[in-house]
């Protein structure tokens, strides 16, 4: 995925979209019916949900994976954020957890970038702060998290040797992400699980994969993005990448990520990576 990767050849289809509940939820013309026929074409709807396959309990979030006639959802709800967050967001945040999700996405997407496809989103009404509640439905990208695909070190794919199969995953992760933060994305979340590695849609490109972007809700696009964001960007994937990627491949990856700095400027970045991620290493997340 070359740095220079033209975005119109890879952004996506317009998706037509229609205003449901009162104006409460938006949702991809397309999926209105099965949308109905699941219950969640209200917001009402939506927050009374007790899908039994619970994908992530964080507290004020919860996401279910929902099972359609033809393919697989993700539901992400956002209840009862406090009085003391919905004000503080007022003025940066001036929409919902699930209304940034569903623009980081749609944004990401009209830019060429893989992320998951929008299915809707709704938000309660909004009274001078952040609103209380929203949610987000995207659709299921059919693959491992990244670090799941290392795990076991670097396979042997299309008749290429692992070391071939090495530089490729390299050069292509490091090109993706620059070209992100080249366009003033930073992601705030960048771990492994939030790159999905699913089947190139092309069947005559014999490259490993092609990871997406998931776990938007924290996108952030500015036209001068302060370079603190991308160091903890790649903190986190440094510190979440499994032990099968070595000193060597972490260094190809900066090398690959910042082709035009000298030496000395790329050991200034990897210091402060370094430094970031020993930071994230004292963090226990409350949720895992």
């Amino acid at each position: 995925m070359s740095l220079m990767r033209d975005p119109k050849k890879y952004q996506k289809d317009f998706l037509a979209t229609v205003s449901l509940d009162s104006g409460r939820v938006l949702a991809c013309e397309k999926d209105v019916s099965e949308l109905a026929r699941l219950g969640l074409d209200t917001l009402d709807g939506v927050m009374a949900y007790a899908g039994k396959d619970v994908a992530r309990d964080a507290g004020m979030r919860m996401t279910y994976r929902v099972e359609t006639e033809n393919e697989v959802w993700f539901l992400k709800v956002h209840k009862r954020i406090p009085w003391r967050s919905r004000f503080s967001l007022a003025g940066q945040w001036v929409v919902s957890p699930g209304h940034r999700e569903w623009d980081s996405t749609n944004m990401m997407r009209r830019n060429g970038f893989d992320v998951p496809q929008p299915v809707a989103f709704g938000e309660s009404p909004n009274f001078f702060s952040c609103p209380r509640l929203s949610f987000v439905i995207t659709r299921e990208i059919i693959g491992p998290t990244l670090d799941a695909f290392l795990a076991d070190g670097y396979p042997e794919l299309n008749g290429l040797s692992t070391q071939q199969v090495r530089l490729q995953i390299i050069e292509d992760l490091a090109g993706m992400i620059k070209r992100f933060h080249v366009s003033g994305y930073f992601h705030k979340d960048l771990y492994c699980c939030h790159l999905i590695v699913a089947a190139h849609e092309h069947e005559y490109d014999k490259r490993w994969g092609q990871p997406h972007f998931i776990d938007l809700e924290r996108v952030v696009r500015e036209r001068n993005p302060h370079h603190r964001w991308f160091v903890k960007d790649l903190s986190a994937l440094n510190f979440s990448a499994p032990s099968s990627v070595s000193l060597t491949d972490r260094w190809r990856f900066l090398k690959n990520y910042l082709p035009s700095y000298t030496l000395t400027g790329r050991k200034k970045w990897a210091r402060a990576i370094i430094a970031k991620t020993i930071k994230i290493a004292r963090h226990t997340p409350k949720y895992k």
